[in-house]
């Protein structure tokens, strides 16, 4: 679970990114909707017919956002970083803690992969990333990106079925 916070307010929340959309759940309230990254950290949001414009910056698991004079903080628990590799501990979607090159993919869609089973490598700065299974399950979505290409940080690298 992650927290957001609002001025001194803090919240249980939950968000899940695949590619440029979200799906941010405080409470009893979902939001969705896309968004997309331009220059110096500047953020666009797209929500029911609302465009909203702001900026956001990242370190490590906390994200900032400042959208419409409002200071947003979230604090991603779910994600932890040990050594060279990356782990996602929640949800069933894994995203791409960095930017760099995709090394391989051990399985394909459909195959059953055990909790802490590589599923995707990735390289940055001469550093390998082992994106490993956050549960058992099954393997619905692999990203759809060849060997040797350019992954962007958050990207989708692979998704497991719901339960």
């Amino acid at each position: 679970m992650d927290k957001i916070s609002i001025g001194s307010n803090t919240y249980e929340a939950k968000l899940r990114r695949t590619g440029s959309e979200f799906k941010l759940t405080i409470g009893e309230d979902n939001y969705e909707g896309e968004f997309s990254r331009k220059n110096n950290g500047m953020v666009q949001l797209f929500m029911e017919d609302n465009r909203l414009i702001g900026f956001s910056e990242r370190n490590g698991n906390e994200i900032y956002v400042h959208i419409n004079g409002i200071n947003y903080f979230i604090k991603r628990e779910s994600g932890t970083v040990k050594d060279t590799s990356f782990e996602e501990e929640s949800d069933d979607t894994v995203l791409s803690p960095i930017t760099g090159k995709l090394l391989d993919k051990k399985v394909k869609n459909g195959d059953s992969i055990k909790k802490g089973e590589v599923v995707v490598i990735l390289e940055a700065m001469k550093m390998e990333h082992r994106l490993k299974a956050p549960r058992d399950g099954t393997l619905s979505k692999l990203t759809s990106a060849e060997i040797g290409g350019q992954i962007k940080e958050g990207e989708l690298m692979f998704e497991l079925e719901e339960e």
